[in-house]
């Protein structure tokens, strides 16, 4: 009897100790499925913004691109995809030469390149001492997308040699 007298509080104190480092674990699994789902739906909002501003950039025929028509569309889309958090949401356009057709000289290739960047919140405790961002006290993690996509452009009849 004396001996199970004595050993009347180590579980409590054994939880006490291995409690916090499991929830701590289990919490950095949360927080990494949680960006990776974040960083997942930023991939593919910035492959369709660029697939967006590839179909709608240029107004004629072998003209060259709209940087204003293809960043008003993908500002639109932009707010469809994240609803209240799009302002949060920093989207840069650029446009890239990529080649001139060797047999229709006025026709440029081109691509738009679309580069998403999204400040996420980390939500479980203690995660943002390893995952944040500096400064790490405002528990934000940065999270950056790029796409690339050419620039769909026809033919004007008159580029005939």
């Amino acid at each position: 009897m004396k001996f199970l007298h004595r050993r009347r509080g180590q579980v409590t104190v054994e939880l006490m100790l291995i409690l916090p480092v499991f929830m701590l674990l289990i919490f950095f699994v949360l927080e990494y499925g949680n960006l990776a789902y974040r960083t997942i739906l930023l991939n593919h909002a910035s492959y369709e913004f660029a697939r967006i501003g590839a179909l709608v950039g240029v107004d004629k025929p072998s003209g060259n691109a709209n940087r204003t028509a293809m960043m008003q569309k993908i500002i639109h889309a932009r707010t469809k995809v994240f609803g209240q958090e799009a302002e949060r949401v920093n989207v840069q356009v650029k446009l890239e030469t990529t080649g001139v057709d060797p047999m229709y000289k006025r026709h440029r290739h081109q691509d738009v390149v679309v580069t998403l960047t999204y400040p996420v919140k980390l939500v479980f405790p203690g995660t943002s001492f390893i995952l944040a961002d500096e400064p790490r006290r405002e528990g934000i993690r940065k999270i950056h997308a790029t796409a690339r996509m050419p620039v769909e452009k026809a033919y004007a009849s008159s580029d005939t040699k």
